[in-house]
């Protein structure tokens, strides 16, 4: 991969550890001969630094062998760079506050130029939420990127349904071998079908505030917001709130009351956010359409199983025991006809022997 010097720069200003956001901004001007506030810059780093250390961090930036050796370690690490003075760099993205100066990325970077739209949910999500996450994003994925995080419940079935497209990107929360990230597995998996990307450099660890520095990005490379769980204080709900700074579309599952892993999504509706309960809500705010399914699902069911199937349409979440008194069938019978649902993809386990359809 090679870069042109303005994108080494930012590579370089990017991996010298000791200096904040800020300060990387008023090292490429006050480096930069042509910068107009370039003295203004290197005084306020002078000043911030003391002359020594400063002009000791300006000596490194400025060396050689060392801008080579940046270069060659993410070379070897199988890392590539999107900057911002790159091509690629997503524009939604760039007109954010405080966008990152370097994307780190190991996957498909194509993914970078496509459009995006973020599913995220927390650790807790409902059995049957997460299917229907799975099922959102399948679709969602032959039409957009899906964007999400790493972590197990709802970002790991979303990941699960967008691979049958590899359109998947997964921001991190920390570098890319900080080896911290909980399903090893589905992240070797997006690695090579979708793309993985992190504004932190590769040996960057995941801290308690980066899960927020993260969620910026997930929400600023997106063109809306799916929060398909999340209580109150949790991070979907965080990064939602930056989809709504930065004016994206804000959309969230509806839960029934007192629902712990949904009172987050409750409250994002009642403060605005669009209530989602069919996909067709989404396509519809992105301007796609599709061909709707004419054949009805349900006709895949027959007997016992379709009394049950139905039922459950009709009441929602329920026993199992509460359905065979319902529909006045053996307790076996029901299990059995749940089973076979199950397997069919038709319903779902909620806990226990209760069920609810997908």
């Amino acid at each position: 991969m090679s870069y042109s010097e303005s994108e080494i720069d930012l590579i370089v200003a990017d991996s010298i550890g000791q200096l904040y956001y800020n300060h990387k901004k008023m090292l490429l001007a006050a480096t930069n001969p042509f910068a107009e506030d370039r003295q203004k810059c290197e005084s306020q780093l002078i000043k911030i630094f003391g002359d020594g250390v400063y002009n000791k961090v300006k000596a490194q930036f400025s060396d050689g062998k060392y801008r080579e050796s940046v270069l060659a370690d993410l070379k070897r690490r199988g890392i590539e760079c999107s900057t911002f003075k790159s091509a690629d760099y997503p524009e939604l993205l760039k007109h954010t506050p405080s966008p990152p100066f370097v994307l780190y990325l190991r996957g498909r970077r194509e993914l970078l130029s496509t459009r995006m739209f973020a599913v995220v949910g927390s650790r807790r999500t409902p059995a049957q939420i997460l299917e229907e996450c799975k099922r959102y994003c399948s679709e969602l994925s032959s039409f957009v990127t899906v964007v999400t995080g790493v972590a197990d419940g709802g970002d790991s079935a979303a990941i699960s349904g967008a691979l049958s497209t590899g359109n998947v990107v997964c921001v991190l929360p920390g570098g890319h071998d900080t080896k911290c990230y909980p399903n090893v597995n589905l992240y070797k998996k997006v690695e090579s079908a979708g793309l993985i990307v992190s504004e932190f450099a590769p040996t960057v660890p995941v801290q308690r505030h980066t899960f927020t520095l993260r969620n910026r990005i997930i929400a600023g490379l997106s063109e809306g917001v799916l929060v398909v769980s999340g209580n109150e204080k949790s991070g979907t709900m965080s990064t939602a709130g930056y989809a709504t700074d930065y004016n994206r579309d804000v959309f969230a599952f509806p839960y029934n009351v007192g629902a712990a892993a949904g009172k987050g999504c409750n409250r994002l509706i009642k403060t605005g956010a669009n209530l989602c309960d069919s996909i067709e809500d989404i396509f519809l705010a992105l301007g796609i359409e599709r061909k709707t399914q004419t054949v009805e699902t349900y006709d895949e069911a027959d007997g016992d199983e379709a009394a049950v199937l139905n039922l459950l349409k009709e009441q929602g979440e329920m026993h199992a025991e509460k359905i065979a008194s319902e529909l006045k069938l053996k307790l076996t019978d029901v299990v059995t006809a749940c089973s076979m649902l199950e397997i069919k993809g038709l319903i779902v386990r909620t806990g226990g022997n209760s069920y609810t359809i997908i």
